[in-house]
């Protein structure tokens, strides 16, 4: 029975861990990036690279307003002039970090967006899916 106390222990730990512990928005900045506008899967996370029509401010308002429209997604902050939200699963509320980064390009500004894991290796493809999710929401705002 002891050992069952202290299984249970240890999966209540672990788990107040995941939910409460300490990050900063300026951990998960990204560096800029000079890829060209497409998609960059990896493992645990999900590049988007995209050129922005209009106005820049135009796009981070709509994406921030369709990303927020995710379950369980908040803004954490601002870092570096990049803006930074978390998204959380579900049953275990493992966070997922989002990192939008907006740069002036000739033609029009470019941005990158990045959302990974904070804990583990894989994440099944929810990172992806998050994003093209979000930025089919977005409609003609965003340029392949």
């Amino acid at each position: 029975m002891t050992v069952l106390w202290i299984i249970l222990a240890i999966f209540i730990g672990l788990q107040a861990y995941i939910r409460f512990a300490p990050t900063s928005a300026g951990a998960w900045t990204i560096d800029a990036t000079d890829r060209s506008p497409g998609d960059y899967p990896s493992e645990g996370g999900f590049m988007a690279v995209r050129r922005v029509a209009g106005e820049s401010s135009a796009f981070l308002h709509q994406f921030e307003a369709a990303l927020l429209a995710e379950p369980r997604t908040a803004k954490l902050g601002d870092a570096d002039g990049q803006h930074i939200y978390v998204a959380r699963s579900a049953f275990w509320g493992f966070p997922d970090y989002v990192t939008v980064d907006l740069q002036d390009a000739p033609g029009g500004a470019r941005a990158t967006v990045y959302s990974r894991l904070r804990f583990g290796k894989g994440d099944m493809g929810v990172n992806a899916k998050r994003i093209k999710r979000v930025l089919d929401r977005m409609g003609r705002t965003v340029q392949g």
